[in-house]
């Protein structure tokens, strides 16, 4: 039997580990939605973001969440200034929070075990937060909705990166004790 995941605050001498996690957690994720080479690109994108993740500890912009089990990430969440850049990009319209949700990943082995739970206590506070749900992914909105988040504005899509593929903005206007 394995020890529960250790949860806590992402170093930056981590957040290499943590990237390479939700690259391949986010293609396992949405595998057949987005364009082939997805998780090749997300990959290739890691030295970007390994900078990102720096520069937002940093400057306490960002909160970042990791699991390890025996030595591997086996759960990552983060959350950031809203609206993101890539939003403007796509003008996708104001923001309805100051916060957005934007990374939560959980290894498949751990669904269902509290974990993510877990790691949403470290990077969710009492403040209105946004997050973007893929339309069509039933189980994640139910996730999202025991936790206090409904859907918010209308579909739009993801841009060329992702395939166009159609999202939605779920919105918690305040904390929540529902769980599970």
């Amino acid at each position: 039997m394995h020890a529960a995941p250790r949860v806590e605050p992402l170093s930056i001498a981590d957040a290499e580990a943590w990237a390479r996690f939700v690259a391949i957690e986010r293609a396992r994720t949405y595998a057949g939605l987005v364009q082939d080479g997805f998780e090749a690109a997300q990959l290739a994108r890691m030295p970007e973001l390994v900078d990102e993740i720096h520069d937002e500890l940093a400057t306490g912009i960002g909160r970042y969440a990791v699991a390890w089990q025996e030595g591997a990430v086996v759960g990552a969440a983060s959350t950031t200034a809203s609206p993101m850049p890539w939003e403007a990009i796509l003008d996708v319209g104001d923001a309805p929070a100051a916060r957005a949700l934007d990374t939560l990943y959980v290894a498949p082995e751990h669904h269902g075990t509290g974990l993510a739970d877990r790691l949403l206590a470290l990077v969710l506070d009492d403040e209105p937060t946004v997050l973007w749900l893929i339309s069509g992914n039933e189980r994640a909105r139910r996730f999202y909705e025991r936790r206090g988040f409904a859907l918010w504005g209308e579909e739009t899509t993801t841009g060329p990166t992702w395939n166009h593929v159609p999202m939605r903005r779920m919105l918690r206007t305040g904390p929540s004790a529902a769980r599970g």
